[in-house]
């Protein structure tokens, strides 16, 4: 399994990964009382305002420390320990029959409600965290071959993208017709 070591799967991992968690923190301070809110949703009312300031601070710091070769291997860790928690928090309302209309996750203005899918989205990112844990395998990379890598990168964030919004979609779809 080296090929999930080459620098063509790890970076633009890397880049994509770091992308997410500065996006998420950005959204999660630029509104932290909706942020609070999401929190108490959960069912988190004790200690959620210091909570606020907390995830993304922490979301910060594992997106820098990704982007860091000595601290790589920890933040990826760290970062799979968070996206599991997530994956778990949201597992845990969804089996509690909690319906939660903002996950607390989604990029810009829009809300994406807790369900299964962004569960599964979550451990997804979860196994591409702790692969960026494992030691690249070292070569050399010329013009051509960071030229790809961008552009395996903006792909990676197009289909993020457009996966988030097909989740989004399928939700406030099935409440259309479901209500």
């Amino acid at each position: 399994m080296t090929y999930l070591h080459d620098p063509y799967i790890a970076l633009p991992s890397l880049l994509g990964l770091s992308l997410l968690l500065l996006s998420a923190a950005w959204h999660k301070l630029r509104a932290p009382q909706a942020f609070i809110q999401v929190l108490r949703s959960y069912g988190i009312n004790t200690g959620e305002r210091w909570l606020a300031r907390l995830i993304p601070m922490a979301e910060t710091t594992l997106a820098i420390a990704l982007l860091c070769p000595p601290s790589r291997a920890v933040a990826a860790i760290a970062c799979a320990t968070l996206l599991m928690l997530y994956a778990a928090l949201m597992s845990y309302t969804l089996w509690q029959g909690k319906q939660i209309a903002d996950c607390g996750c989604s990029l810009g203005n829009s809300r994406s409600a807790v369900s299964a899918a962004l569960v599964w989205r979550n451990l997804l990112l979860t196994l591409m965290a702790g692969n960026l844990a494992l030691a690249t395998t070292p070569r050399q990379l010329g013009t051509f071959d960071l030229a790809a890598m961008l552009v395996i990168t903006l792909l990676g964030i197009t289909f993020y993208v457009l996966a988030n919004t097909l989740i989004g979609t399928h939700h406030s779809t099935r409440e259309l017709f479901h209500d």
